[in-house]
């Protein structure tokens, strides 16, 4: 069974992770959409490069949507990332994962192979890293995140992870409240 850990945050954490190489395919997943769509399919893939764009413009969005919450802390991003999610997207430890009804991106989840450091005093553990999960204002509250995340779980068994984790600005009280939804816990 995986743990599921989250790590709360008010500034950015420096993540000091080692990736390894593992790569394996998972099932889709399908559920029913009832307010973007009446009664369209969405599927949870993973991303191909041809996808970068549309995600990172997602991203624009994820990251002026926490700078409005936090803007102490976080800045819109100033340039286009298509480049970083294509590094993501080609990368052996990692995944990007889409969730589409149709032809329309409804949102995405960046998850990495990440390791805690090899010193003398620190225990080994392999888990998911859950770097991004972000779900269209007009597609949120449908099971959307809770898809992704089910497949990131999927995806870190596969990757022989022990748990998953992921940062959430403390300001961001309805996300944090999902995820203890979901049985995440503060770390």
């Amino acid at each position: 069974m995986i743990q599921i850990a989250c790590v709360i945050f008010n500034k950015l954490a420096d993540a000091a992770f080692k990736l390894k190489a593992n790569r394996k395919l998972f099932t889709r997943a399908t559920i029913t959409l009832t307010k973007v769509k009446k009664e369209a399919a969405m599927n949870i893939r993973t991303a191909t490069s041809k996808d970068a764009p549309a995600v990172a413009r997602q991203y624009l969005q994820l990251t002026a949507e926490m700078a409005k919450l936090a803007p102490q802390t976080i800045q819109p991003a100033p340039i286009d990332q298509t480049g970083y999610f294509k590094d993501y997207i080609e990368d052996a430890n990692a995944d990007v994962l889409l969730a589409q009804a149709d032809v329309e991106l409804l949102g995405f989840l960046l998850v990495v192979m990440a390791e805690t450091r090899a010193d003398p005093e620190v225990v080994f553990h392999r888990f998911g890293f859950v770097v991004d999960l972000y779900v269209t204002p007009n597609a949120r509250k449908q099971g959307i995140g809770r898809a992704l995340l089910d497949q990131a779980t999927q995806w870190t068994r596969a990757h022989d992870g022990e748990f998953m984790q992921l940062n959430v600005l403390g300001e961001d009280t309805g996300a944090r409240k999902f995820y203890q939804r979901l049985g995440f816990e503060p770390a």
